[in-house]
């Protein structure tokens, strides 16, 4: 691309050589979460498919809190390096109707302390497209 703005005139070429030589540090520890509950839900729900698929469900229930401490974190740790070997998850968020179910129970609870929630699920496909666990 710079490349490219060197030969079409736009760009000086010491303006590129500067530029390509130049680090560029990406800040990814700052998340932008447009949809918190639904992702919370996907998140939860990726955590019991992998106690499952690893066998972890009994340590998980344990009333020996140090079986299930090991169980937590071992189950975190896979988690984690599933969401970072690069897997896709596929949700059937419907973003329009996730802001304005949100945008409803924001309306009609209004500023009192009640707290609401709202749950949408495709009939047809029985897929949870939107979800809404408070005001905020």
């Amino acid at each position: 691309m710079l490349e490219q703005m060197v030969a079409n005139g736009a760009l000086e070429q010491a303006e590129y050589e500067s530029l390509i030589k130049s680090t560029i540090k990406l800040d990814l520890s700052i998340l932008v979460d447009l949809y918190p509950d639904y992702v919370t839900y996907v998140h939860q729900e990726l955590k019991n498919l992998v106690a499952s698929s690893e066998g972890l469900d009994k340590s998980l229930q344990s009333t020996d809190i140090t079986i299930r401490k090991n169980a937590e974190a071992e189950l975190d740790k896979k988690v984690k390096k599933l969401l970072n070997s690069g897997v896709t998850i596929h949700t059937a968020l419907d973003t329009k109707l996730q802001t304005q179910s949100k945008t409803a129970v924001q309306s009609k609870i209004g500023v009192n302390d009640i707290e609401g929630a709202l749950v949408v699920i495709q009939h047809h496909t029985h897929e949870l497209v939107s979800l809404i666990g408070g005001k905020d």
